[in-house]
């Protein structure tokens, strides 16, 4: 009682050097069912001692859990003997429950990192990144909402490291894929995340996504990235789905086209790049702005230019025109 673990009873407790305590501790039950057929038994085939991450208990503490392993009592049964286990520590479990929880909450909960919450409870990072991954499941659900817009992109995690291993340094890619919901009509946001950003890290995530999910898309909105084409482009993965490419990166090439024709011409007409007595290099920004974002004021330098006899106003006047 005093210990609180629920499914389990305190042999003993002892000092180790160190200025830590060992508590041992094994199951109340007395028998357990079969993962396979279901029959329960209580016929212990052997013992064996396994060490328990628990939850921090006045000074360091070591749980070491007396474990048995159950003889199947079905004769019919291909799994001869299984291992003893319960709600707090499931199969493969080397932490408690009670501690995932308390590594779980106490990231999400706050803004601290998962490398400081490990630190604090003495466990590594992946272990709290796994309390986090299986609380996010819980939350999400089994499968994600149906989405009718698609928007992939790329998007930068952190910095290039690099990592010493058997066959040299290797780069390791700060890149991931972000998918996310594009529907007006919600509030949308980040559906997931794949690393890197190539064709293979859209297939992946897709892949594990389910067929209804994958057949409701109509819209996939990405950059322009012939490897983000290519997989969409794949029928067996998304068969309904229409490929567009973002406002964004249309404008952006639109305004990179627009300034090479400017310097261009610029330098044909001028023989010098543009300088700051020049109209077409002193109003180069007004070119890229929105034409529901000017002025009168700027609408009329523009026209100015777009009306004298010059080149560059004849090509800017032909750009506006279209």
């Amino acid at each position: 009682m005093l210990f609180d673990l629920d499914g389990f009873q305190v042999v003993s407790v002892v000092e180790v050097d160190g200025g830590y305590r060992e508590a041992r501790v094994e199951g109340v039950t007395g028998e357990q069912a079969c993962p396979d057929c279901g029959v329960f038994s209580a016929r212990v085939h052997s013992r064996t001692v396994q060490r328990v991450k628990d939850l921090p208990y006045g000074r360091p503490l070591v749980v070491r859990w007396h474990k048995r392993r159950w003889a199947c009592a079905e004769p019919a049964c291909r799994r001869r003997t299984f291992s003893e286990h319960n709600a707090q520590v499931g199969p493969g479990r080397r932490l408690t429950l009670r501690l995932r929880e308390r590594l779980e909450r106490a990231v999400s909960g706050s803004l601290r990192s998962a490398a400081d919450v490990a630190r604090e409870y003495d466990v590594s990072w992946w272990s709290v990144n796994s309390a986090l991954v299986v609380k996010a499941a819980e939350v999400l659900g089994p499968a994600l909402p149906g989405v009718v817009r698609l928007g992939i992109d790329e998007t930068r995690v952190r910095r290039v490291r690099w990592l010493l291993e058997e066959a040299g340094w290797r780069r390791c890619d700060p890149w991931m894929t972000s998918f996310v919901d594009l529907d007006p009509g919600r509030p949308g946001g980040l559906l997931g995340l794949a690393p890197g950003r190539s064709g293979a890290s859209v297939r992946g995530w897709l892949g594990l996504q389910s067929a209804e999910f994958r057949a409701g898309v109509r819209v996939v909105a990405i950059d322009p990235s012939a490897p983000f084409a290519a997989a969409v482009r794949d029928r067996a993965l998304l068969p309904n789905a229409t490929l567009v490419v973002d406002h964004w990166h249309l404008h952006r090439l639109a305004n990179l086209m627009l300034t090479q024709v400017r310097q261009r011409v610029t330098q044909q007409v001028h023989g010098h790049r543009g300088r700051a007595n020049d109209d077409v290099w002193a109003y180069r920004r007004l070119l890229l702005r929105n034409g529901r974002a000017l002025s009168d004021r700027q609408w009329a330098r523009l026209r100015s230019m777009f009306a004298t006899d010059d080149p560059t106003g004849e090509i800017l006047a032909a750009w506006a025109g279209n």
